[in-house]
């Protein structure tokens, strides 16, 4: 239980923060600071980890939802912040 605890926690806390980047990103527009390589690397680094973790836990029926909930929310914010990286940093 204690672990189960621990995995749940871990990704909340990873799910949650990246949450004040892509508000101050909202608010402000500024993508300046953000490279390309890494936001590519980031969005298809966790979007590919996802499907790997979704295609073994329907293959075991054994489902790691922590694991599930902290991608899925970084997969949103990260492609959000390609996207705001695309339209916002024209010129930049």
């Amino acid at each position: 239980m204690f672990f189960k605890v621990l995995g749940w926690v871990g990704n909340i806390i990873l799910s949650i923060g990246v949450i004040p980047q892509v508000v101050k990103t909202w608010r402000t527009h500024d993508v300046s600071s953000f490279s390309w390589s890494f936001l590519l690397m980031w969005a298809f680094g966790v979007l590919f980890t996802f499907i790997y973790i979704a295609h073994g836990d329907i293959t075991t029926r054994r489902y790691q939802w922590p694991l599930w909930l902290n991608y899925l929310v970084n997969i949103l914010a990260t492609f959000y912040l390609v996207y705001a990286k695309f339209v916002f940093g024209v010129g930049v």
